[in-house]
């Protein structure tokens, strides 16, 4: 097995781009749009830059896939997994819901490390495979309490497919919906107890890397749509640049019945169509 990096000294890096970002984000934010909708910030760029040479300069035999820069392979057999700032839409608009996310897959493409900073809530969760989770050094984990009305169900905030599907409305109907713009924010309330699931169409790998190993040491699952796992990954990293990986997460014990109640039929039509579903 491959040993894998000092975790102190990750957290270290990702504060440190998480202060890349908010240095920004009390200043003047340049936005611009790539692909058909999604927005990009010269923050997303600079922070992501900085990621690069620290976590490469940490594990020089590391690959590193990172939201803006695409995949560059390395030689160990681990690879980073980052996204310099999720939720760079919250970001763009001043609002503090939005984070620096760095996870890294070991040798068979499965999340081993994960590190989430909130640097304007002033916040941290992390974890490492078989270490448990932890928000700012104390332990974490998911609740697993019956779920109730009051029971908040994040969702996604976008939704480009024709039927509408009816997740969304049933989450409303029986739970209470939150969508709060960035995966980053609902990990943190799922692995906080405050959340009790959440479910998106249209995350990449950059989104849930460091969510995935994060949740699951939190005593949370993750699986797909259809309840499958997610990893060990079946995709070449160069085919999941813009692939998307649709995303369950929630506890053991409620999860897996909230996921049938939310997806009776499984994964919704056109999920993979680049036509008939945006990634945006």
């Amino acid at each position: 097995m491959i040993p894998l990096p000092n975790l102190h000294k990750v957290i270290e890096i990702t504060r440190r781009a998480g202060k890349i970002l908010h240095e920004r984000f009390e200043t003047d934010i340049e936005v611009g749009v790539k692909g058909t909708e999604e927005i990009v910030t010269e923050a997303d760029r600079e922070s992501e830059r900085f990621l690069l040479e620290e976590l490469r300069s940490l594990l020089p035999e590391a690959g590193f896939f990172g939201e803006e820069t695409g995949f560059h392979p390395g030689d160990s057999g681990l690879t980073w997994v980052v996204d310099p700032l999720d939720g760079t839409h919250n970001y763009s608009l001043r609002i503090p819901l939005w984070a620096c996310m760095v996870g890294l897959l070991d040798e068979n493409r499965v999340p081993v490390l994960g590190v989430i900073d909130f640097p304007v809530l002033k916040h941290t969760i992390w974890a490492e495979r078989g270490g448990g989770a932890f928000r700012d050094g104390e332990p974490t984990s998911v609740s697993t309490d019956p779920l109730i009305g009051t029971s908040v169900i994040g969702i996604q905030s976008k939704v480009r497919l024709d039927p509408f599907p009816g997740h969304v409305q049933r989450i409303a109907f029986r739970y209470s919906a939150r969508s709060l713009g960035a995966i980053a924010y609902h990990t943190y309330l799922l692995v906080t107890g405050r959340m009790r699931g959440c479910a998106d169409l249209k995350v990449k790998l950059h989104d849930i890397a460091a969510p995935t190993v994060i949740i699951r040491e939190a005593g949370g699952i993750v699986s797909d749509i259809d309840g499958s796992p997610i990893f060990p990954l079946s995709r070449e990293f160069e085919d999941l640049v813009d692939y998307p990986l649709p995303f369950f997460a929630g506890d053991p014990r409620t999860g897996p019945e909230l996921l049938k109640y939310l997806f009776p039929d499984g994964t919704p039509e056109g999920i993979y169509d680049p036509v008939a579903y945006q990634t945006g």
